[in-house]
């Protein structure tokens, strides 16, 4: 499978969610996904990077609500790219806060 499929896959997800569930409701979803395809989620996270960098305030939501990994691989970089989230959104502030705290957590200092 390539990126771009797993592009496809995942905006046919998010284009199909129920109008009224937030984009969090796909979470378990991709938490799920990381472990069934081929890659091991490095395609599903590289989308979810884009998500997370785009305008969309429910792509944002859906992959902010992946549990499974982390988004970026350094804490600075995680840092730096879910701050601009809740700057933008601040209802998404205490997603960010929990990522960042769970990130500490696993990757003590």
């Amino acid at each position: 499978m390539s990126i771009e499929s797993m592009r496809i896959i995942m905006n046919g997800l998010i284009e199909r969610l129920h109008p009224q569930l937030p984009g969090s409701a796909l979470g378990d979803v991709l938490d799920q996904l990381i472990y069934l395809v081929d890659d091991n989620g490095s395609d599903l996270i590289q989308v979810c990077r884009e998500w997370v960098r785009s305008r969309d305030f429910r792509r944002v939501d859906a992959a902010l609500s992946l549990s499974e990994a982390f988004l970026f691989n350094t804490r600075n970089e995680l840092e730096t790219e879910l701050r601009a989230v809740a700057e933008k959104w601040p209802e998404l502030a205490p997603k960010v806060t929990k990522i960042l705290s769970d990130w500490d957590q696993v990757n003590p200092s």
